[in-house]
């Protein structure tokens, strides 16, 4: 694996989610794709209004599954299926990261035939983010499916 990119992995009744790139927020951006993809075909789509989310957490890993599972709960309240993510800002240390990031989007109802699986949420099993030893960094979790 080279760059930037993300991927899904299969877990029993669930799916692994797996993102890299060249910083904490590029891991992030590529796992919240990768979650998309799970939920809408994306390929060809473009955003038609932008949402912007701003959290916080103790570490990244915790910031990481608070991301995710907002980005659901942001989806549903908005009754729309997410198509991009662009972080703005992912900084911090210790125990105090915060995250801003805007979010593409389509009205579900002008989107049903792409609409593919439901995700429920983010869970801890699996959950890392860190350096793997090419230097890049790679952010992951399980979701519910």
């Amino acid at each position: 694996m080279t760059g930037r990119g993300h991927e899904t992995l299969e877990h029993t009744a669930d799916m692994g989610l797996r993102g890299w790139g060249g910083s904490p927020a590029e891991a992030f951006e590529e796992t919240a794709l990768a979650m998309f993809d799970l939920m809408v075909d994306r390929h060809g789509a473009a955003a038609e209004t932008d949402h912007r989310l701003s959290i916080g957490g103790r570490d990244l890993t915790g910031l990481l599954i608070e991301f995710l599972n907002e980005l659901l709960s942001f989806a549903d309240i908005e009754d729309t299926a997410f198509v991009s993510v662009r972080i703005e800002r992912l900084e911090g240390g210790g125990e105090e990261w915060d995250l801003d990031a805007v979010i593409g989007g389509i009205p579900r109802g002008k989107c049903r035939k792409r609409l593919l699986s439901e995700v429920k949420a983010a869970t801890w099993y699996g959950a890392s983010v860190g350096r793997d030893s090419d230097g890049r960094w790679v952010a992951g979790c399980v979701v519910d499916m």
